[in-house]
């Protein structure tokens, strides 16, 4: 018996471990423990459309309009600058009911809590992102008009850089949808798979005969057509 054997044999009935040994443990991961969200359940599309409705809400904080002239005579650097909440009455509640409902989707996506949707939830996102980008075009081309108060006067506003950073956030909702329903389309489509390559139509790779059907065996009398003995190959020609 070694040395380190004759001391665990005379500290065993006392329960003590011998000086330098570690007890090792395995971890071992519950089954039943599973991630509330999970980032991979989320596509390409999807993430670049939750991006683009976060930052389309961080533009909306940014100057989209300035007043460069009032009653025909220009302002210059003194002109107020109005952000989206300050220009808009009703387009700014449109485009965060956007943001709200991308992300939401997004989000419900990743945490495998998607309601039942009458349309795939890629196609409500680039649903929704057509929407913001053709809200944001109209107020692109035709700019909201300013209540002067009881004043009668023309205000004329120019565009800032938030309107076009707008734009090109709700045109990448648009195409996050658009990619994410590129990305879902294998999945709807049915899983049966077709025959095996070189496989006949009766019969595909690995299936067996229906039962009942006959197979022809090789006869022990040969066959009487050609005159050749059971079993013997064919003659070369």
């Amino acid at each position: 018996m070694t040395r380190e054997a004759s001391v665990k044999a005379r500290l065993e009935p006392f329960h003590i471990r011998p000086p330098g040994a570690v007890r090792v443990g395995l971890l071992v991961p519950n089954p039943v423990e599973r991630k509330l969200v999970d980032t991979t359940r989320v596509g390409l599309g999807e993430t670049i459309a939750a991006a683009s409705a976060i930052a389309l809400f961080i533009f909306m904080f940014l100057p989209w309009y300035g007043v460069d002239s009032v009653g025909g005579v220009g302002v210059g650097g003194f002109g107020a600058d109005l952000s989206a909440w300050e220009a808009f009455s009703f387009i700014d509640i449109l485009l965060l009911a956007v943001v709200a409902v991308v992300v939401g989707l997004v989000v419900a996506q990743a945490a495998d809590a998607t309601p039942e949707l009458p349309q795939p939830a890629a196609t409500i996102i680039a649903a929704a992102g057509g929407v913001a980008v053709l809200l944001i075009l109209f107020r692109l081309i035709f700019a909201p008009g300013v209540d002067a108060g009881a004043i009668d006067v023309d205000v004329d506003l120019g565009r800032k850089i938030g309107l076009f950073l707008g734009l090109l956030a709700a045109a990448g909702i648009a195409y996050g949808g658009w990619r994410a329903m590129g990305e879902t389309a294998p999945a709807t489509r049915g899983s049966g798979a077709g025959p095996a390559p070189g496989a006949t139509p009766d019969r595909a790779e690995g299936t067996e005969p229906p039962a009942g059907a006959e197979t022809k065996q090789p006869s022990p009398l040969g066959d009487p057509e050609s005159g050749r003995p059971g079993g013997d190959p064919p003659p070369p020609r």
